[in-house]
């Protein structure tokens, strides 16, 4: 399929490949722009979909990388009630950061995520009902941009910042998640940030709460 596109873009298709090749697509016509197939609004957050972040994978050539990285998780018992592309996002502001949207991470580093996560589905989630990562790994770039902290755990691939599906108060919120770091937090070395609205942040890289 690669060389019938090459051979198209050339100029030197014959009338046999052009059959082959679907380019339909090309010539749609639609007016009505939105990006309903590509970022889900999430307690106002915009977060991008499976289908933008199968293009993102293709165009940037990480299919096996991702594969290898979804088999690792689900082989240390992460299981799919968090959307797994989305640890690898970086952050929902990141047009205006001229970053990526994604960032793949060191693999020296998949275990740290693996812990935070198993962490959140045995401890969290029973609590607060199935959330949504608003930002996980980030580059050194995006975290400057985000104003993270120097040394944040996101650059260790060991964090991520959530919101709830449901409908919950802050207060609510608040009140589930400091009842999960004074009883869990010091044995499971839990971060635990409380952010404006019902944005949280956990990692289990550092005991310590703000």
């Amino acid at each position: 399929m690669k060389w019938i596109m090459l051979s198209l873009l050339l100029g030197f298709s014959s009338a046999s490949q052009a059959e082959a090749v679907d380019l339909s697509k090309l010539y749609e016509v639609h007016t009505d722009f939105d990006y309903s197939d590509l970022v889900v609004e999430v307690q106002g957050f915009k977060v991008p979909t499976l289908a933008a972040f199968r293009g993102w994978v293709l165009m940037n050539r990480k299919e096996k990388e991702i594969q290898e990285g979804y088999k690792y998780f689900l082989d240390n018992g992460v299981k799919e009630g968090i959307p797994l592309h989305l640890i690898l996002l970086q952050g929902t502001d990141w047009r205006l950061s001229n970053t990526t949207v994604f960032n793949l991470p060191d693999k020296k580093n998949w275990d740290n995520m693996v812990r935070t996560l198993l962490f959140i589905q045995e401890h969290v989630m029973p609590k607060t009902g199935l959330l949504i990562p608003v930002s996980g790994d980030r580059s050194k770039e995006y975290n400057q941009h985000a104003g993270g902290a120097p040394r944040s755990s996101h650059l260790d691939f060991c964090a991520l910042d959530m919101v709830p599906i449901r409908n919950i108060s802050r207060t609510e919120l608040h009140k589930i998640l400091m009842s999960v770091y004074n009883k869990v937090g010091r044995k499971n070395n839990m971060g635990l940030g409380l952010y404006s609205g019902v944005r949280f942040h956990i990692d289990t890289c550092g005991h310590r709460s703000w």
